[in-house]
Formats: C-alpha cells, sequence, structure tokens
C-alpha cells in the first residue's frame, strides 16, 4: 500500500480517532447515503454497541489509481485535528484489503442542497440562520488556518437537531502553521507564497483566482460562501451555463443577476462576496470575517447560541424504493464475506 495512504509519519502525534480492530461483519448496513469518484458512504449500525455511523468506504485501487492518496491522508489528518461540532466527527478508522473506512459522525437529515431542493429555495430567515452557522464553521476554519476550498450546500449536512455540519476535507489546505497568530496567518494567506493554485473545488462554486490560475487563499471560501447564500435564497447557484466551460466564463465574467424578491440586505451581502478581486471581498479586511458578521443581513442572530437555538424545520425525503436497499445489501454481504478476517493494521 501506498505510504501516503499510511498514519504515524515520523514526528506527528497520535491520531485521537483510534485505529479499530474491525472489519465490515461487524457492522449492519442500513442504507446507501452517497458516492463519489473514489469513495461511497453508507449508514452503518455496530453490532456490539448498537451505535450508527456513517461509514465512509474509500477504494484503495482508485485512490492509487488515480494519485488522490494525498487528498485522502489530508482529509484523515484534518478531521482528526478537528474539535468544533459545526464539523462532522471521526469516529474511528479501519482498512482491509481492498478499502479503507472512516466511521463518521452521522448526520440523519441529508444534505442542505436536498433541503433547498425539496422547498425550491429556503426563506429569508432560514438562510440566515444556516448562513450563520456556515459562517461560525468558516471563523474556526480560519482559526486553524485552513481553507476548505470546497463549499457547497452537498458537503454540508443536518445533524439530527437540523443544524449544519461540513464534510469533505479531501480538497481542504492548511495555510499556516498552528503556532502563527490568526492575523499572521490571513496576512500569510494573501501571499503568493502562502496560498495554492490547485484547480479543486466543484464548477459552480469556484472563486475566480482559481479559473485564473492564481494563488488562493481564504477568500475563495469567501465567494464559495457568497454562491451558498444565493443558492438557498434562489434556489440555484449564481453561474449556472449550459456547460462547466460555459459556467466558468460566467465566473470570470461576475455575470449573474440576483431576483428582485431577495431581500436587499442579502443582495448587498451577496455581492460584496462576489467581489472578483478576492481582496475586495467583505471578510479579508483587518476585522476579517467580523465584518461579515456585523452585516445588516445577519441583524438578530446570537453568534454565541446559534447551536443551541431551534434550527429551521426539515423537509423529509421522498419514500425510497425499496429494491436498490436490497441491492445494495446483498453487495455489502458479498464484500463481508469475502473478507472475514480482514482486520485493520495501518489506518
Amino acid at each position: 500500500m501506498s505510504r501516503g495512504l499510511k498514519d504515524g509519519e515520523e514526528g506527528q502525534a497520535q491520531y485521537r480517532a483510534p485505529r479499530v480492530n474491525l472489519s465490515l461483519n461487524d457492522f449492519n448496513l442500513e442504507k446507501r447515503l452517497g458516492e463519489g469518484s473514489f469513495a461511497q458512504v453508507v449508514q452503518v449500525q455496530q453490532k456490539e454497541t448498537g451505535r450508527r455511523y456513517a461509514l465512509k468506504v474509500v477504494d484503495k485501487h482508485l485512490v492509487l489509481k488515480h494519485k488522490q492518496t494525498e487528498y485522502i491522508s489530508n482529509e484523515r489528518k484534518l478531521l482528526d485535528q478537528f474539535d468544533y461540532e459545526g464539523i462532522v466527527r471521526l469516529h474511528f478508522t479501519f482498512q482491509d484489503a481492498a478499502s479503507l473506512y472512516f466511521g463518521l459522525e452521522l448526520c440523519p437529515n441529508g444534505e442542505l442542497y436536498d433541503q433547498i431542493q425539496r422547498k425550491g429555495r429556503l426563506s429569508p430567515e432560514d438562510s440566515k440562520f444556516y448562513g450563520a452557522e456556515i459562517l461560525l464553521i468558516l471563523e474556526y476554519l480560519r482559526q486553524q488556518g485552513v481553507i476548505h476550498r470546497d463549499l457547497k450546500p452537498e458537503n454540508l449536512l443536518l445533524n439530527a437537531k437540523g443544524h449544519l455540519q461540513l464534510i469533505d476535507f479531501g480538497c481542504a489546505k492548511r495555510l499556516a502553521l498552528n503556532q502563527r497568530s490568526i492575523a499572521a496567518a490571513v496576512s500569510s494567506s494573501l501571499q503568493n507564497s502562502k496560498r495554492t493554485a490547485s484547480m479543486v473545488g466543484t464548477a459552480e462554486y469556484l472563486a475566480p483566482e482559481v479559473l485564473r490560475n492564481e494563488p488562493v487563499g481564504y477568500a475563495a471560501d469567501l465567494w464559495a460562501f457568497g454562491c451558498l447564500l444565493y443558492h438557498m435564497l434562489v434556489g440555484k447557484p449564481p453561474f449556472k451555463g449550459a456547460s462547466e466551460y460555459l459556467t466558468f466564463q460566467l465566473i470570470t465574467d461576475g455575470e449573474y443577476s440576483i431576483p428582485g424578491n431577495v431581500p436587499e440586505a442579502a443582495q448587498d451581502l451577496i455581492r460584496s462576496l462576489l467581489a472578483g478581486e478576492p481582496s475586495h471581498r467583505l471578510g479579508t479586511g483587518e476585522k476579517g470575517l467580523h465584518d461579515v458578521k456585523e452585516h445588516k443581513f445577519f441583524a438578530g442572530i446570537d453568534w454565541q447560541n446559534i447551536r443551541q437555538q431551534e434550527a429551521p424545520s426539515i423537509a423529509p425525503p421522498p419514500a425510497e424504493p425499496q429494491s436498490s436497499a436490497d441491492d445494495f445489501d446483498w453487495e455489502w454481504s458479498s464484500m463481508a464475506a469475502a473478507l472475514p478476517s480482514a482486520k485493520d493494521s495501518d489506518t
């Protein structure tokens, strides 16, 4: 196995989320939650404890074939270090001959994207609530010197109480060392030598500096935050062309329009976040994200207690065909039977 998929590199602290001695046989599959290019996520119940998790199953062969070991290792390390209720918690890891497994905190109410789809668009009050929770997550990440680089409604899940938790840190990038002050970290993100110009993220949410192949800092997450606010309030992202190329062209040209039924305060905030020049975006000044929190759109938000307040109502999902779950249960059982003694040693 590639060294990039292993933990315990010399000089690093021990991981908080343990490497456990488990296999697929230790879990009951309940349903599929999602899938990506190199992994799928399923809801499982641990037989011994009865606890439920979102189990991320990463295909080793595909990861190695597409040279994605750095992204998988990066996500594991970052999730282990984070300690904030707005970020999904990593509980344990294990592996077998075919896959890596991440035992993640289960968010049973699905994606923010699904709530937007089911409701058509979110109300200004619900958008304000979710926007405030996202902003607090970005504030925590900035304190850690991290940019997410793939902020979108699909990567924001709703926990059992309906509050948001951010997932998918494979594209995330640490911009500053932990011992640096927050001010120094923000300052370093505006210097080319301390930023990254990798083309990562999702087309509709990519900041223009990414498309211009310029170094990227914290302002890229602010751009995505502006796209998120627009998406919640309007029901679709601000930049959506007939093809990926045309979407990129719209982003580069800054071509978007805000419907008149969007509140004026929200329109002003969106425009201040979707500034083409990164240094002109609200939240990049000396006061940082405090400038965004003070914007009139967020008037009345109790920043200290919002995560203890009642969250917006959840639109339930449509009924799922039983056959798809049965088919996958057979697949899961076949995988487990093929690897009855596969236990973790490196993850």
